[in-house]
């Protein structure tokens, strides 16, 4: 399994930020963008890294792990 740098910056910045419209803005990407970025991190991984909220995004044990 590798993982690449944007996958990386993606996880950190929505980790921080709390959430993918904020995260999105901070790297200059897309919501959907960003959106497909994580769920291709999380499908190599085999895990949630997230739970989603209503209002922002909090980080399962495995993201808190990674």
């Amino acid at each position: 399994m590798l993982l690449n740098l944007r996958e990386l910056q993606a996880f950190k910045a929505i980790a921080e930020l709390g959430s993918l419209g904020r995260a999105a803005e901070a790297l200059s990407l897309t919501q959907p963008a960003l959106t497909r970025t994580l769920k291709r991190l999380e499908r190599q991984l085999g895990v949630p890294l997230f739970e989603r909220h209503p209002h922002g995004m909090a980080l399962t044990s495995y993201g808190q792990a990674l």
